[in-house]
């Protein structure tokens, strides 16, 4: 008995956290590409800088592209705040 009542009650939290990242990600759109693994690595050194604790990949990325856009003369569309 208690067990199905666990099992419901995990369901439930795990329904709402993926409704709640459903609507976050229905106001986004994915960018992506294939890369050498070997640009993972890199990436992942990156965020392990010291000056880049608590920065997730997302974020970093974010600010690779506000970085080529100012190369380019374009806005920076990557807005870091939550």
């Amino acid at each position: 008995m208690k067990k199905s009542t666990l099992t419901a009650g995990l369901k439930a939290v795990m329904d709402q956290t993926v409704a709640t990242k459903d609507k976050a990600r229905a106001k986004t759109i994915l960018i992506g590409g294939h890369f050498s693994p070997e640009v993972r690595r890199t990436l992942l050194l990156v965020q392990a800088e010291q000056e880049n604790i608590g920065k997730n990949l997302k974020q970093l990325l974010g600010e690779a592209i506000n970085d080529l856009c100012a190369k380019y003369g374009k806005p920076e569309p990557y807005d870091s705040s939550p």
